[in-house]
């Protein structure tokens, strides 16, 4: 609600039920489907891309420890007790 408060002042001094029926009324529109359509369109068009880099990025191999845990681990690789 506050973000349409603060795109739409004049919502601010209605009831909580009024508010409810404004955002329904208005986002059924078909002037809104058409804008949903496309935006839901563009995300549709961008998935195969990101799921490819995605995929390249978890293919990617383990980072090398770090002087930290490699000492915490100690040199032949076993845990250090203690």
């Amino acid at each position: 609600m506050g973000f349409i408060e603060k795109l739409l002042p004049d919502t601010i001094p209605l009831t909580e039920e009024q508010f409810k029926t404004f955002v329904e009324q208005t986002i059924a529109t078909e002037h809104s489907r058409r804008i949903l359509d496309g935006l839901t369109a563009q995300n549709a068009a961008a998935a195969p891309t990101q799921g490819t880099e995605t995929a390249a990025r978890g293919n990617t191999q383990p980072a090398a420890k770090t002087a930290q845990t490699a000492q915490e681990d100690g040199a032949d690789g076993s845990a250090v007790q203690g």
